[in-house]
């Protein structure tokens, strides 16, 4: 099938005219997927989904605040991302969808998932960032855990960790140009907010969960995935033999091998 990339804009958020900065690919007439990205991400890198788009999905990939055009927002919690999502579902009129959310996509996709109980058809989680706002589950995180930070300190933790010593040609990526803008901000956010309060539980999430992630990821261990796969009534949890926390080959295998297999794309 051809690709058919549809459009890049902007939709202004409230009152104060905060812009939520999104793109579309694939098959306009598809089952709309909307994409929660990585940490270090933008929505211009669309080949990671060619074989969505392939299969005919209609791909929706939003900037979280502060990432590329998307302005920086500052969210009060993980349930806000749907409130401000609420505005493109309406605009595109979706009735329906599936959310696809990759390592730190994954607070957000569950977010959507209890905003949206009637529309959420079915949520993919690949890599997922766990449910730190739990505290067996925030015992088990290998990393330092800053629930008090501004957004200042963690703007310039995101710096420090992601982005020393970068090269001409580094700066060129577009995932790291947009996850850079605005000063780490996009960055700063999700270290500051994953593991704060969400705003919402997991045991309210009642959309089909398909969750896969690596046994030896060394950044996620698999125990606070599986920890997360059981506050949710009604996921499918895969642990598999690697440890790979994300690649472009495991991320189509999983939408292959699970995705493909679940959804109507076509």
């Amino acid at each position: 099938m051809e690709r058919v990339i549809h459009c890049m804009k902007q939709v202004a958020l409230y009152k104060n005219g905060e812009c939520l900065s999104y793109a579309e690919y694939g098959n306009k007439n598809g089952f709309p997927i909307l994409i929660q990205h990585g940490l270090i991400a933008s929505i211009k890198d669309y080949d990671l989904f060619d074989r969505l788009i392939q299969l005919g999905a209609r791909l929706i990939c939003i900037a979280r605040p502060g990432y590329g055009a998307s302005s920086p927002y500052l969210l009060q919690n993980m349930a806000e991302w749907a409130e401000i999502v609420t505005v493109l579902i309406d605009e595109l009129q979706l009735s329906q969808f599936d959310v696809l959310g990759m390592s730190s996509g994954a607070p957000y996709s569950y977010a959507l998932g209890y905003r949206f109980p009637q529309k959420v058809r079915s949520i993919y989680i690949f890599s997922g960032i766990p449910a730190l706002y739990d505290e067996k589950i925030a015992s088990c995180w290998p990393h330092e855990i800053k629930k008090n930070a501004d957004i200042t300190e963690m703007q310039s933790l995101a710096k420090e960790l992601f982005f020393p010593g970068l090269s001409e040609e580094d700066l060129k990526k577009n995932d790291i140009k947009d996850s850079m803008m605005n000063d780490c901000f996009g960055i700063a956010q999700d270290l500051r907010i994953r593991c704060m309060d969400w705003g919402f539980h997991l045991s309210d999430v009642i959309a089909s969960v398909f969750m896969r992630h690596s046994r030896y990821d060394q950044g996620v261990p698999v125990v606070t995935a599986e920890l997360t796969a059981r506050m949710l009534p009604n996921c499918s949890f895969e642990a598999i033999e690697n440890d790979v926390h994300f690649s472009v080959e495991a991320l189509d295998d999983f939408i292959v091998t699970v995705i493909a297999k679940q959804s109507l794309l076509s």
